[in-house]
């Protein structure tokens, strides 16, 4: 099964460079025309394109031709693939139209919501949590909202910081590494399948976008991108016993920039509809550092979160995930205070 999956992910990373080379001459252009876009020039867009093909290629591939496939995996973790293209592809495609013509932004808060929900009761609730020796079952409707919430916030969240050049879709990508490593540790090979041929598709993408920005994944990809997390996530949860507390540790400090400056956005009462810089990426770009620079330093903390979650979900207690996941919730609050106070102070942001 290992060649099979290192044979898929290569497909998935070469069709995603070749169709996001085709969407550089032929995909939608994305004009700077509000204040909240970084770059100053016209730029082809909808590279999600290129991504879902990557990982569609892939999928197809490995159902089709692999044998280990069909004898390992379980006709459940078939199910929940199938369900989750299901619902990842239209999201591709109302991304798509976002690209091209610009939708309602309450008229998109809708359309994922429905979705989310849906996805949640066919992919899987999750209600029953383990804290050391404390066991938590929640009521069905509470599980349903809460696991709609989970897919609602990462399909938002990797769109909201897809705003600086690979960064969102790189943490994505690192995210999903992470998530493959646990799901595989775990025997989920169907975990492992979607996070690691996602993220090939992410990186076929990256080569163009990363670090000069020839192509932008746009809606498009930034919502199949977070479709997939979360799924991945839901899929893992599922068929490994994952703890739940160990998914948010995965995609930390993209989840923790999100609600971090919405809640900031709260405190000032200002609109969550509407466009802004307020985002730590985006006080980082108006301090002068480089796209590449801010790429980095969140890939590297993804990949510190990924490694934390590695290492806690082998805690068969389940109370570590808790712990972490606490501590890394102290210490972004504390840099998120340290950081938006320094830009008052030297007028990056407005108070």
């Amino acid at each position: 099964m290992f060649l099979d999956l290192t044979l898929v992910v290569v497909i998935a990373f070469l069709t995603s460079l070749v169709v996001c080379r085709a969407m550089i001459w032929i995909g939608p252009i994305d004009a700077p025309t509000e204040p909240r876009k970084q770059h100053r020039a016209p730029t082809p867009s909808s590279g999600g394109l290129g991504i879902g093909a990557g990982y569609g290629a892939a999928m197809v591939v490995l159902s089709l031709f692999s044998l280990s496939w069909r004898h390992e995996v379980s006709e459940q973790s078939i199910a929940m693939l199938w369900v989750s293209a299901l619902f990842a592809y239209p999201l591709l495609l109302v991304g798509f139209v976002d690209d091209v013509r610009r939708l309602a932004a309450e008229f998109k808060f809708v359309v994922y919501a429905v979705l989310s929900f849906a996805a949640a009761w066919l992919m899987g609730v999750v209600f029953e949590f383990r804290i050391g020796d404390f066991f938590l079952v929640l009521p069905m409707w509470v599980g349903l909202v809460g696991t709609a919430l989970w897919v609602f916030a990462m399909l938002n969240i990797v769109n909201f910081m897809d705003g600086a050049n690979g960064m969102a879709m790189g943490s994505a990508a690192v995210g999903l590494v992470s998530t493959g490593i646990i799901a595989l540790q775990g025997e989920s090979v169907g975990g492992g399948a979607i996070a690691l041929c996602g993220a090939a598709a992410i990186a076929g993408f990256l080569v163009w976008n990363f670090p000069a920005g020839r192509l932008f994944a746009g809606d498009s990809g930034a919502l199949f991108a977070g479709a997939l997390a979360a799924f991945a996530c839901l899929i893992v949860i599922a068929r490994t016993g994952m703890s739940p507390f160990v998914a948010p540790i995965l995609f930390f400090p993209m989840i923790a920039d999100v609600l971090l400056t919405l809640f900031y956005r709260i405190r000032q009462r200002r609109s969550l509809f509407h466009g802004h810089t307020e985002h730590l990426y985006q006080i980082a770009i108006h301090s002068g550092w480089s796209h590449a620079r801010i790429a980095l330093l969140y890939w590297l903390a993804m990949a510190a979160c990924g490694v934390l979650a590695w290492i806690v979900n082998r805690d068969p207690a389940q109370l570590a995930p808790v712990l972490a996941l606490a501590a890394l919730t102290g210490l972004a609050i504390a840099i998120d205070r340290i950081v938006r106070r320094d830009a008052r102070v030297r007028g990056v942001l407005q108070p």
